[in-house]
């Protein structure tokens, strides 16, 4: 071969395995910081920490500590010897102590990372000494007399342990530090016995074959291990890439299981606070029965666990009816929250004698006050004079109610008010309602007019109209209070056939008050 041409290929078999040696520690420090660094140590110092358990190094030392001990002449001689015999002695033992030193600097290096799994990192450096073992065979070997075949055989070699780094990288540590972000427990000797006999023998032959100049066996030993190594690399990135699908699953599992939990603890809560809230309503009917001048019942029903709607009613005096019907703007808990926030403020006020219009301008000063996720209220007031049938009445936004009389049903238009808790400074008018014996006054929340059916149709004001227009259908034969309540359950009755079994978007209350003076 032409002098140059073999100064040429030496020169760049120097370059490659320099940039080999110099590659294997970087994908080495790369892969212990991608699958085990958390900002435990300075990117330095595991740099530092991984030239330190350089394997080769390790191997050398480990190689030349035995040497010394079981033939300690001048090192020039040792691997001059013509019998092999010296070399697989001091090969095999020389190859337990470097497992050993890198079983110990993995459990340091593990600890110095606070890796969760300390296997895993016996397992990478494992992974990485096959390539400075493979390296480290290829170095040393050379074909006799030719030696520019031996640079070409070296620089090919080379190139497949590059090929061997990428795919390492590119599949086995991509995969692993997904594992390692888990603390699951992994069968360790699943990782780490098959590199450990791997390591073991590989060294051994190969050193032992090198020395003997057994070309033969020499070359089927790189052959073989570099099958091997891609063959390790492909089924270890497998493994771990079940091993991940599997934790997935169960974690899966886990989360749904622990949702399912949660869902049955949030449905109890739920359920405790419906029943909270629905005793928190009035539902003993007829509510006054020493008072005959009027007749009264009201029903609430749920959209949600929790409704967001509420009725009321109190005696303020012996002649004096307040009542009340409201719809907050929010649902489930926080709706439901502000419902009985709204409902004892309203009770409260109206007890203290204040006219309907002030309650209104001082319930929503109170409900102002710390509004920060800004829900608000439409409510109806009204206080019945049950020996004149006058309705002094306070609109803060809520739906028109309907006056029955004789068989017929009108809207009662009010001037509204603003909502409650809408703004800060409202001051709200009273407006009256006179009432006549036999009237019907029905209240209801924007649930019922707006309840819509599989065809996203609404109910509307007109049909709640028509079915409140009965006509005489509705006689002195009925006892004490069964007007208003066969009122409320014909509502909703028809509600229920005109939706078709689709699913309730709001809260549907109803409060009747029938005057009979």
């Amino acid at each position: 071969m032409n002098e140059t041409l073999y100064n040429i290929l030496y020169l760049f078999d120097q370059i490659i395995s320099y940039g080999l040696l110099f590659t294997i520690i970087i994908a080495y420090y790369a892969s212990l910081k991608k699958c085990f660094w958390k900002g435990s140590i300075s990117r330095i110092t595991l740099f530092l920490i991984c030239l330190v358990s350089n394997p080769i190094l390790i191997f050398i030392l480990s190689l030349n500590a035995i040497a010394d001990l079981l033939y300690p002449f001048h090192i020039e001689e040792r691997f001059n010897l013509e019998h092999y015999y010296y070399i697989a002695l001091c090969t095999f033992p020389a190859m337990f102590l470097y497992l050993s030193v890198l079983f110990l600097l993995s459990n340091l290096i593990g600890r110095l990372l606070k890796a969760s799994n300390k296997a895993l990192v016996a397992f990478v450096i494992l992974m990485y000494s096959i390539f400075f073992s493979m390296m480290f065979k290829t170095e040393i070997f050379e074909l006799p007399n030719s030696s520019e075949y031996s640079i070409i055989f070296d620089i090919l070699a080379y190139l497949v342990l590059y090929i061997g780094i990428f795919l390492i990288y590119k599949f086995l540590i991509n995969a692993l530090s997904k594992l390692t972000d888990k603390r699951r427990e992994i069968n360790s000797r699943l990782f780490i016995l098959p590199l450990t006999v791997f390591t073991l023998f590989y060294n051994v032959f190969a050193t032992v074959m090198i020395y003997n100049e057994n070309i033969t066996c020499s070359i089927l030993i790189n052959l073989f291990s570099t099958i091997i190594l891609f063959l390790f690399i492909w089924a270890f990135s497998v493994i771990i890439k079940n091993i991940n699908a599997t934790n997935e699953a169960i974690e899966a599992k886990d989360i749904a299981s622990a949702a399912a939990i949660l869902e049955t603890r949030i449905e109890a809560d739920l359920s405790i606070a419906k029943e909270i809230q629905t005793s928190a309503l009035p539902n003993v009917f007829p509510p006054f029965p020493d008072k005959s001048e009027f007749e009264l019942f009201a029903s609430m029903n749920a959209a949600k666990e929790v409704g967001g709607d509420f009725y009321d009613f109190y005696m303020l005096n012996d002649n004096t009816l307040g009542f009340v019907i409201a719809d907050v703007s929010g649902k489930s808990i926080p709706g439901a929250m502000f419902m009985m926030t709204s409902k004892i403020i309203i009770k409260n006020l109206a007890e203290k004698g204040n006219p309907p219009a002030d309650v209104f301008t001082l319930a929503n000063e109170k409900l102002c006050d710390g509004n920060e996720a800004e829900m608000f209220v439409t409510a109806w007031l009204g206080y019945l004079d049950i020996n004149t049938g006058l309705v002094r009445v306070a609109n803060a936004g809520h739906n028109p109610p309907l006056l029955i009389r004789n068989g017929k049903a009108e809207y009662i238009i009010l001037k509204p008010g603003l909502m409650l808790a809408g703004m800060d400074g409202v001051r709200y008018k009273e407006q009256t309602v006179q009432l006549q014996k036999g009237d019907i006054l029905f209240l209801y929340t924007d649930g019922v007019t707006e309840a819509m059916n599989v065809q996203e149709e609404q109910y509307g004001e007109n049909r709640l109209k028509e079915i409140l227009s009965f006509g005489d259908k509705y006689s002195s034969k009925f006892s004490k209070n069964e007007i208003v309540e066969s009122v409320c359950k014909t509502v909703k009755d028809d509600i229920d056939t005109f939706t078709q079994g689709a699913e309730q978007s709001d809260d549907i209350t109803m409060l009747c008050i029938r005057y009979t003076g």
